[in-house]
């Protein structure tokens, strides 16, 4: 009898300990034996689960993608009926939703896309679902919001967001946290004036 073929599972140990290296050394720092180093395998097992640098990151990009969408998507379906644009304020900064792993992850790809054009294109992809699911909730909740106010409320709060997302790996700021989203509540009050 044949045995299992550990192949995926160590396509995720490596993928694991290349995003590790990636948060830590960012896309161009993070070498294959450091990889190594991390995942405590040989090179050669990288390369034979993996592939090259180039497909490590290809395929690294392509989980991040995936995951995020996975989890956004996750997120908005669960959203209630009714009220979504406030039960999504809450989740989106609720100090227990904040990830700092993806933030330093999502900052290290970020970083890389300004050489990098077709990461750039997948990271603007990437951002651009993320308002959109934003200006969905909106619209739900304010039918009779025009377009302009939606695309510029979504765009606040997508803004705000992501600046405090983007400090989680500081830890604990519970005031910048707080006051940040009664900035995006603030932003949203205004839909109830048009």
């Amino acid at each position: 009898m044949p045995r299992p073929s550990l192949k995926e599972e160590r396509r995720e140990q490596i993928l694991d300990a290349y995003e590790h290296c990636v948060a830590r050394f960012g896309l161009e720092g993070a070498t294959l034996e450091l990889t190594a180093k991390q995942a405590g395998l040989a090179r050669a097992l990288i390369r034979h689960n993996v592939g090259n640098r180039a497909d490590l990151k290809e395929a690294l990009i392509e989980r991040f993608l995936t995951r995020s969408r996975s989890s956004l998507d996750d997120l908005i379906d669960a959203l209630p009926r009714r009220n979504r644009l406030a039960v999504l304020v809450e989740w989106l900064f609720d100090p227990d939703y904040l990830d700092p792993g993806t933030v330093v992850l999502s900052e290290a790809l970020i970083a890389a896309s300004a050489d990098d054009p077709p990461l750039a294109r997948k990271m603007r992809g990437w951002t651009t679902d993320f308002v959109a699911a934003v200006e969905n909730a909106i619209r739900q909740d304010y039918p009779d919001a025009s377009e302009a106010a939606v695309t510029a409320v979504a765009a606040g709060v997508t803004g705000i967001y992501f600046n405090i997302e983007s400090l989680a790996p500081l830890g604990d700021m519970p005031c910048l946290l707080d006051a940040s989203k009664q900035a995006a509540l603030l932003l949203i009050a205004t839909l109830e004036d048009r």
